[in-house]
Parts: C-alpha cells; structure tokens; sequence
C-alpha cells in the first residue's frame, strides 16, 4: 500500500501541475490487494528485502475476443527504483505465469498521458492498440 500511495502522490502532483483532470482512484483496500494475492498471478519485486514495485493481475476467461487472458490491473515501481529493468522483469514474471497457465494474451489498460508506461510496455512487446489499451498476444509455448 505504500508503494501505490506513492504512486498515486506522484500522478496526484502531475495532475496539479498540467491542469489535466483524471479520476484518481482511492488507495488499494485489503481485501482487494488480497483478492490478487490469492489469484497467485500477482508479484512483488524485492530490493534488499523490500518491496520496491509490484504487478496485480488476474486471469479472465474472455476480453477483447481473446480467451483465457492475464488481466494486469496494476504495475507500479518506486520512483527511485525505476529505469532499472524491474518494471521489465515483472512483466516477464507474469507473462511466464500466463503462458504456464495457457494464456492467450496479457492485457492491461494505461492513462493517455503516461509516456513512460506506453515505453515500458512497447519495450516488453506490447501493442498499444491506443493510448488505453495494451495487449501483447502470446504463441503456444507447448
């Protein structure tokens, strides 16, 4: 939670400064964060022994004409620990998960402004359909 509260203080002040208006949405609860904790396709990046990022996502058995899909509900990476491969290697977390769990496709949704989240998900092969939408078809594997 104090991850996604930085976050959210970050995409807070940039709101503040660009004038631009979003819906911010309140903090994580923990019965959602649990939710994704128990769908066992969620993970934590570890520095040292502290949580410095994680991915929240969840298996859905139908979205945008694709079956069995990996949802990614959220990614978020302390300031200071980005730019270092981490958002990267959660990605790749879950996209072995979904491939081990015979997922079609990641997919996941970003704010129109986020050029950096837009980077990182290009860079890890997704098709940013449209400033909304992100999805990265994954082949058999088997």
């Amino acid at each position: 939670m104090r991850i996604e509260e930085a976050v959210l203080d970050e995409y807070r002040q940039y709101l503040k400064r660009t004038g631009e208006r979003d819906e911010v949405p309140p903090g994580i609860r923990p019965a959602y964060f649990n939710y994704y904790v128990r769908t066992k396709s969620s993970f934590a990046a570890l520095v040292d022994g502290d949580v410095v990022g994680f991915v929240l996502s969840q298996p859905m058995f139908f979205a945008d004409g694709e079956k069995k899909t990996l949802w990614l509900d959220y990614i978020a990476v302390l300031s200071k620990f980005r730019r270092k491969g981490i958002g990267s290697s959660l990605l790749s977390k879950v996209e072995s998960w979904a491939r081990h769990h015979g997922c079609n496709m990641l997919y996941t949704s970003l704010n129109p402004n986020n050029a950096p989240s837009k980077r990182l998900l290009e860079r890890n092969g997704f098709a940013v359909r449209s400033w909304r939408k992100a999805a990265k078809k994954l082949s058999d594997s088997s």
